[in-house]
């Protein structure tokens, strides 16, 4: 009986290293400058997935509470070949904008499903105290698939643009059969009643009127929305200090190595360090945003690289913590939430960042997130801590 869900552990493996096998990621920006889009046209194309992202979490996260964690990842993996599809046969604007909302669908409904699929597969085998090991590996895999495609798309891009499109829709493709062959773990699915979106809102509530876990969803924010603007400005970094553009896949990829050796290393921090020290590690990641913005060196690339690797460490910490307070009829759902939040934070955190560097410099950019992430880190870490109390109670609805 407990065979099948003993087998979702590898699958799971796979599905996250698939899902995370970019090979557009690091060629994607000349692939729109190639097609004519302006600046203006190619970051409204990123805004209209951050915002579909953002609107979609929550929804998607209730719908696999409801139908089935499987069945909603089956239906994200429909539709991330199908905005990849979109991205190849057409050359424009509005296709573009298009694609990247069907690719955002495809990833809100896979976001909290698979980890919700994940940790109740392990509860029906009874290992329910490998969850963050497990979940560390699964990370691990996750940025193993995107050190290897982004080396791989950099290298097929030198033969032509659309050639790494081609190889990222055949991956895509792989990921339905692995899904189909997952088996779901038995659980109380959440009724519905004649009004959904109410029953998000109090799910919402839930959620953040339990003081445990609404700081641990916004430490989790901050942490993650950091490392993603933290991913995308080193390469401005790497230009002042003269790194040529050649080198930028090569140290795009350590860098998801790093953070893939973080993920797989979390449980064994954890079990060293304890749980305060923990939290406070998560916190030199914002003290290196000071050092980023006083110190110009290459030497600063190890920072970015201990960066990576506290980053990747901290997503299994996290989803450990707060899937210990969740029902499972209610678990996917709530890491949506937690998801969602996210997604807002960097909706709001990223052009801020970026409207620094442009009225000041990168430096005052870095000095603004370094503040920020310590003063925020001091206050979650403190209310965290106060309330570990609460780490034996459930978040059921």
């Amino acid at each position: 009986m407990t065979l099948g869900y003993s087998g979702n552990i590898a699958k799971i493996y796979l599905y996250r290293f698939l899902n995370e096998f970019w090979v557009i990621a690091p060629i994607l920006i000349p692939y729109y400058q190639s097609n004519g889009l302006n600046p203006t046209q190619i970051f409204t194309v990123q805004a209209a997935y951050a915002l579909s992202i953002l609107f979609m979490e929550i929804p998607s996260g209730y719908l696999a509470d409801v139908i089935g964690r499987k069945r909603t990842m089956m239906l994200g993996s429909l539709f991330l070949p199908a905005g990849l599809l979109i991205y190849v046969g057409f050359g424009s604007f509005v296709p573009f904008v298009i694609a990247e909302f069907v690719v955002a669908v495809a990833n809100s409904m896979r976001s909290g499903a698979d980890s919700a699929l994940l940790y109740d597969s392990l509860l029906m085998i009874d290992q329910k105290g490998r969850y963050h090991h497990t979940e560390g590996r699964s990370f691990f895999y996750a940025r193993i698939g995107c050190s290897i495609s982004a080396v791989l798309g950099g290298l097929l891009a030198l033969i032509s643009l659309r050639l790494p499109f081609y190889l990222n829709l055949l991956s895509a493709l792989l990921i339905l059969p692995v899904v189909m062959s997952l088996r779901e773990p038995e659980q109380e699915r959440l009724r519905t009643g004649k009004k959904p979106f109410q029953d998000i809102l109090r799910i919402f509530l839930f959620s953040f009127r339990h003081p445990l876990m609404r700081h641990l969803i916004l430490f989790c924010a901050l942490i993650t929305t950091m490392g993603i603007v933290g991913i995308w400005s080193y390469f401005l970094y790497y230009t002042r200090l003269g790194i040529s553009v050649g080198w930028f896949g090569v140290l795009f990829a350590l860098f998801q190595f790093l953070s893939a050796a973080g993920s797989r290393h979390a449980d064994g921090i954890l079990r060293r360090a304890g749980f305060p020290r923990t939290l406070m590690l998560f916190g030199l990641i914002s003290i290196n945003f000071l050092l980023l913005s006083l110190v110009e060196s290459p030497a600063m690339i190890l920072v970015i690289l201990l960066n990576a690797y506290l980053w990747g460490s901290s997503f299994p910490f996290f989803l450990t913590r707060m899937n210990d307070l969740i029902d499972s009829k209610i678990r996917a759902t709530v890491l949506s939430v937690a998801n969602m939040v996210r997604s807002l934070l960097f909706v709001i955190l990223a052009p801020l960042f970026g409207a620094i560097v442009n009225a000041r410099s990168l430096s005052g950019a870095y000095l603004f997130l370094g503040i920020l992430g310590i003063t925020s880190s001091i206050l979650f870490i403190h209310r965290i801590l106060s309330h570990q109390d609460l780490r034996g109670t459930t978040i059921t609805f």
